[in-house]
C-alpha cells in the first residue's frame, strides 16, 4: 500500500507541477505579453504519427500587425480549414499560439486542475511516510499541518475549484464562439 501511494505521490506531483509550469508559460501568448501580434492565415495542415502520438500542425503566412513581418512558413497546432484567419502571437521559432478569452481560460482552468494534482500528490507522499513510520509521521504531521495550515490549504483548494469552473465554462464558451 505504501509503495502504491508514493506510486501515485509522485505521479501526481510530477504531473501537477510539470503541467502547472507548462501552461503557465503558454499564458505569456495568449494574453499577448510576449511575442509578435498578428494574424496567421491557414493554408495546409498536416498530420503526423497514429493513435495517441497523433498531432495535427497547420502551416500559412502569418503578419504581424505593424506590418514589418511576415512569416510565409508560420505554423499553429491544432487543426483548421484553409483559409482560416486566427488572432495569434507568434514567438521568435515561428510557432504562432492563439490569443483571446478562450486560451486563457483554458490555460487559467488547467493551472487551477494542476495545483489541486499537485497537492492530491504531497497529499499521498504524506500519507505514505505515515504508513511506513507511523510515530514520526503523526509528529511529522501534526507540525505541517497545524489548524491554519489546514484552514490555508482548504481555502487554496476551495478557491482552484471554483476558479476551475469559471475559467472551464469560460473557455468553453470561448472555443464555442471561435471559427
Amino acid at each position: 500500500m505504501a509503495l502504491f501511494m508514493v506510486f501515485i505521490g509522485v505521479l501526481f506531483s510530477g504531473l501537477g507541477t510539470g503541467g502547472a509550469v507548462d501552461l503557465a508559460d503558454g499564458l505569456k501568448y495568449s494574453t499577448r505579453m510576449s511575442g509578435t501580434p498578428g494574424l496567421l492565415t491557414t493554408e495546409t495542415c498536416e498530420t503526423t504519427g497514429t493513435g495517441k502520438q497523433r498531432h495535427t500542425d497547420c502551416y500559412g503566412v502569418f503578419r504581424a500587425d505593424d506590418h514589418r513581418l511576415v512569416d510565409r512558413f508560420a505554423s499553429i497546432g491544432g487543426s483548421y480549414r484553409a483559409g482560416t484567419v486566427l488572432p495569434v502571437q507568434r514567438d521568435a521559432g515561428g510557432h504562432c499560439h492563439l490569443v483571446g478569452v478562450a486560451p486563457t481560460a483554458g490555460r487559467l482552468a488547467g493551472i487551477c486542475a494542476c495545483v489541486v494534482a499537485l497537492v492530491a500528490g504531497l497529499t499521498a507522499l504524506c500519507g505514505a511516510f505515515s504508513t511506513v513510520m507511523p510515530r514520526l509521521g503523526g509528529r511529522i504531521g501534526a507540525a505541517l499541518w497545524s489548524p491554519g495550515a489546514a484552514r490555508m490549504l482548504g481555502g487554496l483548494l476551495k478557491a482552484c475549484g471554483i476558479a476551475f469552473a469559471l475559467f472551464g465554462v469560460t473557455g468553453v464558451i470561448g472555443w464555442l464562439a471561435m471559427p
